[in-house]
């Protein structure tokens, strides 16, 4: 009787006859060697603009640059990529005295800005034209207003040392033109009269001293457009209410009617004293106007413009 035939079976070490099955290669922890090892996931992909181990994203070029440009000299582009260190001695330097935060900005228009990590910053290949662009135009108006401002400052400073050296200007001469008559009716004493400014308000009108001149001490750049100066020191005391003071409230007219251009005088000149002038308070000045020679009418207005009361000036017979 035959019998079917079977593969041959292996032996073991024995020689028992039982089939042995050969043994998968053996790992630590009971896996398979070369085989997915169970949790494993690929870690994410990292570069030059990237993340590194999923943490915190790579700072911004755009960000970082613009600290730079505007507030490089506190270290705030330093405390933006979490070098807080070298930002508080940058801080406390004043940007290394200016130093310090150009060239870090040069570092970071470069492109070997890092942050902290180490990391290159994210954006630059994209901003770096527009960056560099802009930091020109700012350090070129930067130059710009440096230099003008140099100037004005010299300019200012010599203004001030040639004012310094300049010799005080001599009051006006004083010279008389003889009487001084008050127009008939307004006068309550020799040269002087009182005028109602207003309804409530009377003040006391005084001719102290009067000239007429070709130039003005310190005013020399003045030429009279009618022939000369009359210049005329007054004095202005309030009887009752407040008046206003000033050589505004004063007119002049020639021979002919015409009016005499007003002057404003300088302080060192001693004009009339411009302002408020209480009852019994004085204020005394000159003013002055550019008026043809020869007899001439002084007007004194109220507090509306018009015509208060009036006085004339005669020259010496000779002059």
């Amino acid at each position: 009787m035959s019998h079917p035939s079977y593969p041959p079976t292996p032996q073991n070490d024995a020689g028992s006859g039982v089939p042995q099955v050969p043994a998968a290669p053996y790992a630590y922890g009971g896996q398979f060697q070369g085989g997915a090892q169970p949790g494993y996931q690929p870690g994410p992909a990292s570069g030059p603009y990237g993340t590194t181990g999923g943490a915190v994203p790579a700072k911004s070029f755009m960000t970082t640059w613009i600290l730079a440009l505007l507030l490089g000299g506190l270290g705030v582009d330093r405390f933006y990529l979490g070098k807080i260190g070298t930002g508080i001695a940058k801080l406390l330097t004043a940007g290394g005295f200016g130093i310090w935060s150009v060239v870090d900005l040069i570092i970071t228009l470069t492109g070997n800005a890092r942050d902290k990590e180490g990391r290159p910053l994210a954006g630059y290949l994209e901003n770096k034209k527009k960056a560099w662009i802009i930091t020109i135009v700012v350090w070129f108006a930067g130059v710009i207003v440096g230099i003008v401002s140099t100037v004005l400052s010299f300019t200012l400073f010599a203004a001030a040392v040639q004012q310094g050296r300049t010799t005080p200007a001599a009051p006006l001469p004083s010279a008389s033109q003889g009487p001084l008559v008050p127009s008939p009716g307004t006068a309550n004493e020799a040269n002087s009269f009182t005028v109602d400014v207003d309804d409530s308000t009377k003040v006391k009108v005084g001719v102290v001293d009067s000239l007429y001149t070709n130039e003005i001490p310190s005013m020399s750049y003045m030429k009279p457009a009618n022939g000369g100066f009359l210049v005329v020191e007054v004095s202005w005391e309030t009887l009752t209410g407040t008046s206003f003071a000033s050589s505004t409230n004063f007119q002049a007219f020639d021979a002919d009617g015409k009016e005499g251009e007003l002057l404003f005088l300088t302080e060192d000149l001693g004009s009339l004293p411009m302002g408020s002038v209480a009852t019994g308070e004085v204020k005394q000045g000159v003013i002055a106007f550019d008026i043809k020679n020869g007899p001439t009418k002084i007007v004194v207005t109220d507090v509306y413009g018009d015509e208060a009361a009036t006085f004339t000036l005669t020259p010496p017979a000779g002059q």
